[in-house]
């Protein structure tokens, strides 16, 4: 059985078209089929998956990174506030 994959991108010019990713599981001759595409509706699938698509890649060590600079910018709770009876 063929197998096919669908991938979006840009038409730079007439003949080349820049692909939003990679395509690494097909090799060899292939058929190309182009149809515009709108861009996606806020929040739509399309709009949901372009927007995963997009996102940077982290390294392992990144979200650590950022889990100790958010526990780093904590401030203590303070539970007296201006409603408070003594303040009154």
């Amino acid at each position: 059985m063929r197998r096919a994959v669908v991938v979006r991108g840009k038409v730079n010019d007439p003949s080349h078209i820049e692909l939003d990713e990679p395509l690494s599981e097909i090799r060899g001759a292939v058929e190309v089929i182009v149809r515009a595409v709108d861009e996606p509706t806020a929040g739509s699938p399309q709009a949901v998956l372009q927007a995963m698509r997009a996102l940077p890649k982290l390294n392992p060590g990144d979200v650590d990174e950022l889990e100790r600079m958010i526990e780093a910018g904590k401030r203590p709770a303070h539970a007296e506030g201006l409603f408070d009876a003594e303040n009154a």
